[in-house]
């Protein structure tokens, strides 16, 4: 894969927001289902207006890969909750933290991103130590230390997007990885990583990770315009 194969956004949705509202006012992307997945999130007007915020952007960058055709298209929805525009149309991927998104485009490979704020975590040590574990055999991550919250979370975040890079759910990969719902898998079981992944630097104080199939060996993330001056040549 080559960078022109991969675009990786970072958004600030409450900072993009009025920009993101005014261009689908202007020129409307979101789908019936969009709208109507903004309408049940209105017993939560912040998380509401956030996501609406994110899928606007996720529809912007996606018609700069896709053209204007994809305008107000109906993702399809794989069984391990994966989105897509449709077979012979760029894949993509979206997380969310907060107040920010991170959106990535592939023209030709299933992609995987997930974004994390650092946090106080509740979690024994042996569930920490198995996160660890299973990004170290799936990532080749490198040495983290388990009691480090910032470290269980840089485990997280790659587990979370080479899941998402495979379509199976995180659920589906922390049971075969011993994470949950079982024993630990044995080094002798452990296969070796099938997918590539990486960290993103996205700016504090996030963590993200991105995987495929194949990555650059380097990938660069954009930041989503806060003002319309700038859009016309983000989208270019």
């Amino acid at each position: 894969m080559s960078l022109r194969d991969l675009d990786v956004v970072f958004v600030d949705l409450d900072a993009s927001r009025a920009l993101l509202e005014h261009e689908e006012a202007s020129t409307p992307r979101l789908s019936s289902s969009d709208r109507l997945r903004v309408d049940r999130l209105s017993g939560d007007p912040v998380r509401q207006a956030r996501w609406r915020a994110s899928r606007i952007a996720t529809r912007i960058v996606l018609e700069r890969w896709a053209g204007r055709g994809v305008r107000g298209a109906e993702f399809e929805i794989a069984t391990g909750g994966r989105p897509s525009l449709g077979y012979g149309l760029p894949h993509f991927n979206v997380s969310h933290a907060a107040g920010v998104a991170l959106i990535a485009v592939c023209r030709s490979l299933s992609v995987g991103v997930d974004i994390e704020c650092p946090r106080t975590l509740s979690m024994s040590s042996e569930r920490r130590r198995r996160i660890v574990t299973a990004a170290a055999d799936l990532a080749a991550i490198g040495a983290l230390n388990p009691e480090s919250d910032v470290d269980v979370l840089r485990a997280w975040v790659r587990l979370e997007a080479i899941a998402k890079a495979r379509g199976s759910g995180i659920g589906v990969l922390l049971t075969e990885e011993g994470v949950i719902g079982g024993a630990e898998r044995s080094a002798g079981e452990t296969e070796k990583p099938s997918l590539a992944s990486a960290a993103l630097d996205v700016g504090p104080p996030y963590i993200a990770a991105i995987a495929a199939d194949t990555l650059p060996s380097a990938i660069s993330v954009r930041c989503f315009p806060e003002r319309a001056e700038a859009l016309e040549d983000f989208l270019h």
